[in-house]
């Protein structure tokens, strides 16, 4: 067996959010939002001994609330790059993308307890979030990395108390292929959980279950993806599925500091559906991330 291990890129930055309630502006019947933030970061991979400054995430949120005859909306403009954990087969990449609308759409209540939106979905798809300054690690992982993030779609939402169930068909873009996805949350005691089955059109399934809460102070979390290739992607002499698991702790350091740690391991097999490459000995990886945080108001 080949066991790949990928190194630790040790990355320094600065989140600046606008706070969630900074400010709001009142219009006809809503309420809109401002919120978002900035990421600058200094990088440096021992793998390939390659070094980068970047200010990889600026985005500005603007969002309504969605209630009954009113037509809500939700649009990230700005740039999101993101930030991943890079091996010698994938070089260091850092940089602003491009700068535009990330993502956006628009929210309807037809009937009491059900939402449709429609435009450029964020996935439900991952534990994680795709700007850095929203995520607890700077450095997004592996598992992250092969779920959908943004496209263009419409998904159906259904709540019940405090669960919900989804159904939503995408037409890909921004990187992402076309398909399908249905899922479920909601409590489970003191466990919050998700389960995710995400279909891409001549790729590949996802099933994705995430687990959550808290022991003490201590956050705690897992992300367990299983993918397999769709028959028109599956290759003779290759697997044709791969899983992956990253297991997330955050600690508070006082009021306004955390700790926030991930472990994680990928078993591509020789499918190269994580990305460690089809090759004929079987591909495995381990990664570990840290991420000092300091919070200017206090730490929840």
């Amino acid at each position: 067996m080949k066991k790949k291990l990928i190194s630790l890129a040790i990355a320094g930055a600065i989140a600046t959010p606008f706070a969630a309630q900074a400010g709001s502006l009142k219009v006809p019947n809503q309420d809109i939002t401002l919120s978002g933030g900035i990421t600058g970061a200094y990088f440096y991979n021992s793998d390939t001994k390659r070094d980068a400054f970047a200010v990889p995430d600026a985005l500005i949120d603007l969002a309504t609330e969605a209630k009954p005859g009113v037509v809500a909306f939700d649009v990230g403009l700005g740039t999101l790059s993101g930030n991943s954990l890079a091996t010698s087969d994938a070089p260091l990449t850092t940089g602003a993308g491009t700068v535009g609308v990330q993502y956006g759409w628009v929210s309807v209540l037809p009937v009491d307890g059900l939402k449709v939106d429609a435009g450029k979905l964020a996935t439900n798809v991952g534990y994680e979030v795709y700007p850095s300054y929203g995520d607890d690690n700077i450095l997004r992982c592996l598992v992250w990395n092969n779920q959908p993030a943004y496209y263009n779609g419409a998904r159906a939402t259904y709540s019940m108390s405090s669960f919900s169930v989804y159904a939503e068909a995408n037409k890909g873009g921004n990187g992402s292929t076309a398909g399908t996805a249905i899922g479920t949350s909601g409590p489970f005691g003191a466990v919050s959980g998700a389960i995710n089955l995400f279909s891409a059109v001549n790729q590949k399934s996802i099933v994705d279950i995430i687990a959550s809460g808290k022991v003490g102070s201590i956050k705690l979390a897992a992300n367990l993806d299983y993918q397999t290739k769709a028959e028109a992607a599956k290759t003779t002499g290759t697997d044709d599925n791969a899983y992956g698991i990253a297991l997330y702790a955050s600690m508070p350091m006082g009021d306004k500091a955390s700790l926030p740690v991930r472990i994680e391991y990928v078993n591509d097999g020789t499918s190269g559906l994580y990305g460690l490459g089809a090759a004929a000995a079987s591909n495995t990886a381990m990664t570990f991330t840290i991420t000092p945080t300091y919070n200017f108001s206090d730490s929840t």
